[in-house]
């Protein structure tokens, strides 16, 4: 029997009401500039380096979110890693794969794609 049910014309399952487990937030922005740029084929990479690394909506891992505009567009495609508030551009295949080792498995900043604040 199955758990899903019908409410207001919607399915429901009792697991879709509960924040999933993870450590990291993550939002890559699928906005116009961001597109234009490639994102939605580093979605791809992001979400397959992932579930290589074990990091897809497990404890400890990451909730993986897309967004539209999160701005700065020219230094984009834009990722956004909460708790830690750290915005990067990424804008490569490596770049998405340095920063899902780098930072979603090891716990480091990934410096050099890190978007600086302006004071």
């Amino acid at each position: 029997m199955s758990d899903i049910k019908t409410i207001d014309g919607v399915d429901s399952h009792p697991d879709w009401s509960q924040v999933p487990a993870h450590a990291h937030h993550v939002f890559l922005c699928t906005g116009p500039r961001c597109t234009q740029r490639g994102a939605l084929q580093l979605w791809k990479t992001l979400r397959r380096h992932l579930l290589e690394h074990q990091r897809i909506e497990t404890p400890g891992g990451v909730l993986l979110t897309r967004t539209h505009c999160q701005f700065p567009c020219n230094l984009g495609p834009i990722v956004t890693v909460y708790p830690q508030r750290c915005w990067y551009g990424v804008h490569n295949k490596d770049d998405v794969q340095r920063l899902v080792v780098g930072h979603l498995v090891g716990g480091e900043v990934v410096e050099d794609l890190l978007i600086k604040a302006h004071p």
